[in-house]
């Protein structure tokens, strides 16, 4: 029996040929039909998209570090050969209504707040400096910013990792976070967030605080002004009206709808 065309009715050239080439797999239309009707399918072609729409592929993500460290970093033990050594990135969970995951390259220097501080540098770099990226008059400084006790320690070097943007543990406030991080072994996001955000600049301009909740580090603690007791945690949000991501921190025990601890698997 021939296969029934998926194009009949669409007018539009990309479009009909993104379909064509489904169908040049083996995708009938009656496959097409059952995405409105089979929420499990949906949501695996959903979650598909999505990764492909926000995440930069690993591949881009070693050559987009190697421009960062040339640029910005000048770090003479970083290249493409070292890179390569570290072998695949783990496989990345699909991503469900119960977490928001991505692969990442990191880069730990051994110094919390120096890793954070170069991360950021990372972020200027990538996009840009016209007032983009605002820390709101906080210090990275030992006297500013700081790693929160008892964390697992990062390896320094290089390494893939797989991160968690939030989606887990959205709505709840970072001081109830940290006991469950605590409880099952799980690095928390910390000096990693702002060069998530480098890595993968299609995210950071796409959270949302809903289906794409804004994230906050809830392995770094930040002194607002570097006075007043350790009492925040950095936080990353997109602001539509000022078109412009923002790094700057809230309080450990708020809980705002639009966030969630961002984690490291």
């Amino acid at each position: 029996m021939k296969m029934a065309s998926l194009t009949a009715d669409i007018r539009r050239g990309d479009e009909t040929q993104s379909l064509l080439r489904l169908q040049q797999d083996g995708v009938s239309a009656d496959d097409f039909v059952a995405i409105a009707w089979n929420d499990a399918m949906r949501a695996d072609i959903v979650a598909a998209i999505i990764k492909h729409r926000l995440f930069t592929r690993p591949e881009d993500q070693i050559q987009l570090l190697l421009e960062i460290n040339e640029a910005v970093w000048k770090d003479t033990s970083i290249t493409e050969a070292v890179i390569r050594a570290l072998g695949d990135p783990p496989d990345c969970p699909a991503s469900n209504e119960n977490g928001l995951f991505c692969i990442n390259l990191f880069r730990e220097t051994g110094n919390a707040v120096k890793t954070f501080s170069d991360n950021w540098d990372a972020c200027v770099h990538v996009h840009g400096t016209d007032g983009t990226w605002k820390w709101n008059g906080l210090l990275f400084t030992k006297e500013g910013v700081q790693q929160r006790e008892n964390v697992i320690i990062r390896p320094v070097g290089l390494r893939w990792q797989v991160a968690e943007l939030g989606r887990q543990f959205q709505k709840q406030c970072v001081e109830n976070v940290r006991p469950q991080l605590d409880k099952s072994k799980t690095m928390g996001m910390g000096q990693e967030l702002p060069f998530v955000a480098a890595l993968h600049p299609k995210w950071a301009v796409s959270t949302n605080g809903d289906t794409i909740p804004f994230v906050d580090a809830p392995d770094m603690e930040v002194a607002p002004s570097a006075s007043g007791g350790f009492s925040c945690a950095p936080c990353l949000d997109f602001g539509r009206g000022a078109r412009q991501v923002c790094l700057h921190a809230g309080r450990i025990g708020g809980a705002d709808p639009n966030f969630g601890s961002g984690s490291l698997r």
